[in-house]
């Protein structure tokens, strides 16, 4: 990014310094190419774009990559289509982050227990044939938590490094997952496998 020339008068010093940048994300760039792909057998894997509903005050939609992207970040990185027919879809079914004000404990006179940030998230991976009927599919949702800081900078520093752990999470249950519950649609060799049986299979979580 081009840094811009700031106009040297009063006025414009001023704006500068009541709009600080937001603070740089804590930990590495959420990306998963270092890792082997789960290689189906497809004919196409599709990221559906559409972030999932969230609550009002939600950190997650205001992040960069926001909470939705970094799940769908995870599906185009790990899933590839390595076959001849049917379809894999990718959902992110759930990406926020949440502040939540913890229950008050000790009495009356017992001091504000305050808040914490609540990430949760969860994807759906789906294989369908060309007339639409699901062949299979498996789910994958993950939870963590942190203290809420008082400002606002620190408080999206803490869920930007919340999110970055919780990625971590839900990309370890997404391979198990889908390892359980898709292991015949899974391509181990060079070679995609024949088509497995049209029954639906479901894992639970």
């Amino acid at each position: 990014m081009k840094r811009r020339h700031l106009l040297l008068t009063p006025l414009a010093g001023l704006a500068a310094c009541g709009n600080p940048p937001p603070p740089a994300p804590v930990g590495p760039d959420i990306s998963y190419g270092y890792l082997p792909r789960l290689r189906l057998n497809v004919a196409s894997v599709d990221i559906d774009p559409t972030d999932p509903g969230t609550g009002p005050g939600d950190l997650g939609r205001m992040l960069t990559p926001s909470a939705a992207e970094a799940v769908r970040t995870m599906g185009r990185d790990r899933v590839a289509a390595f076959g001849t027919e049917n379809t894999a879809r990718f959902v992110a079914s759930r990406a926020s982050i949440a502040i939540e004000r913890l229950p008050r404990q000790g009495g009356l006179f017992a001091g504000d227990p305050g808040e914490r940030l609540v990430c949760t998230l969860a994807a759906r991976l789906e294989i369908r044939d060309r007339t639409e009927r699901r062949l299979g599919f498996v789910e994958a949702e993950v939870r963590r938590t942190a203290p809420a800081e008082s400002t606002n900078a620190s408080r999206t520093a803490v869920a930007n490094s919340l999110l970055r752990r919780a990625t971590f999470d839900l990309n370890t249950e997404f391979e198990f997952q889908v390892r359980r519950g898709l292991r015949d649609f899974l391509v181990e060799g060079e070679r995609a496998a024949p088509p497995p049986p049209g029954a639906v299979q479901r894992e639970a979580l």
